[in-house]
């Protein structure tokens, strides 16, 4: 194979394309747990052997993984690129273009970088500032191709697996209907389809998220039916950006998540451009400093001091848009002037910082208010974000 140096960036020859073109991909039988969580690091191991130089031993290891995963069409196209490497015969004939072996290359490419680069045992999501209720959380880094499942030990995030991600053909960031991307933001799963119930594309079943959710709508963002869903039956996984705006595992791994996921309970989902990584120090000072915004807001409330209160809302374009400030403001000075307490206690249900946007975040909370002329619980949602003055503001509540 000439330039092998370089690889995995310069792949394939019509060998290649010959055999991806022409080959029967058989049903996998009863694929094992310590089957699917070899096929990352076999395929590594192959690449590896091809940096290397040593043919005879990646075409070992190639034949060994087709063997266990028949599905596996990076297995074939590495395979038919050893053969071709193997040759003594230089190929001189003109390679077609294929989006089918290109989306092999860069799934190649993004399990290998994945491997050699991700430090997320030692380091968490900056994102994930606070679980509050929820036992799993799932966050998507979609420049990377990867999705990560944390379980919440004691309020911090610690990382169960991860796991390589297709998303959109059109990349992230969508905006409106049909633009085959994938939405950047915070989302809950809210459903499950059962393969049962879908077409075969869809693989081992689909979790709808809610996209577009509250914010996207207020940004007039349009589309639906953004799922976390499976592959084909003949495929094992697809290229890194290949869905028409959902986010796709394969089907072993798509199995082994949906044990974690709570339906009912909805479990978060946070689709980010790229995750920011740090250490759970710096995770913790975070929360603390998110946490002490909340605890002034509630204080203010708390005190009677209804212009202090009202400091914390933004007024351009207060409530996405929804209400009216002043007529709202107005309101609260008319409520609190009957009071002679108030008392609200937050139990906060999740908080996590908005991917995608600057120094904004939301949360989730119970709220449980408490005056002398009236008692209440509701569940309220906030979105904060700091202006350029560097204060935090709210621009939604409800």
């Amino acid at each position: 194979m000439s330039n092998r140096q370089n690889w995995p960036a310069v792949l394939g020859g019509l060998a290649a394309i010959v055999c991806l073109l022409s080959m029967e991909v058989n049903a996998d039988a009863g694929q094992t747990q310590s089957a699917r969580t070899r096929y990352e690091p076999e395929v590594v191991a192959i690449v590896e052997l091809l940096q290397q130089g040593d043919l005879e031993a990646a075409l070992q290891a190639v034949d060994r993984h087709v063997i266990v995963y028949p599905k596996s069409r990076i297995g074939y196209l590495l395979r038919a690129d050893i053969l071709n490497a193997m040759s003594s015969a230089e190929l001189t004939v003109a390679i077609p273009q294929s989006s089918v072996v290109d989306g092999l290359q860069k799934q190649i490419g993004a399990r290998w970088q994945h491997a050699k680069s991700h430090k997320t045992q030692e380091l968490v999501p900056a994102s994930l500032i606070e679980l509050g209720r929820h036992k799993y959380v799932i966050v998507a880094d979609m420049h990377h191709g990867r999705l990560y499942l944390y379980e919440n030990i004691k309020g911090m995030p610690k990382l169960v697996n991860d796991y390589y991600l297709t998303v959109g053909s059109a990349g992230f960031g969508k905006r409106i209907e049909g633009d085959n991307k994938t939405p950047i933001g915070v989302y809950s799963i809210y459903q499950h389809l059962r393969s049962q119930q879908l077409p075969d594309l869809y693989g081992e079943g689909a979790f709808p998220v809610n996209y577009p959710n509250r914010y996207d709508r207020s940004l007039k963002r349009t589309g639906y039916g953004i799922w976390l869903h499976g592959t084909p039956s003949d495929t094992y996984a697809r290229s890194p950006w290949a869905s028409e705006g959902c986010f796709v595992l394969s089907n072993p791994d798509l199995l082994e998540i949906q044990q974690f996921i709570d339906v009912p309970g909805q479990t978060p989902v946070i689709l980010s451009d790229a995750i920011e990584w740090v250490s759970p120090q710096d995770l913790s000072a975070r929360r603390k400093q998110l946490l002490n915004v909340l605890d002034r807001w509630r204080d203010d409330w708390e005190s009677l001091n209804t212009d202090a209160y009202l400091a914390h809302y933004t007024k351009e374009n207060f409530n996405f848009g929804q209400k009216n400030f002043n007529a709202w403001s107005s309101r609260k000075h008319q409520v609190n002037r009957a009071k002679t307490f108030v008392q609200v206690d937050i139990d906060i249900e999740s908080l996590f910082v908005y991917p995608g946007e600057s120094d904004m975040f939301v949360v989730k909370y119970k709220q449980r208010y408490l005056s002398n002329n009236y008692s209440g619980e509701v569940s309220k949602e906030q979105y904060w974000q700091r202006n350029q003055q560097g204060h935090w503001k709210i621009l939604y509540e409800g």
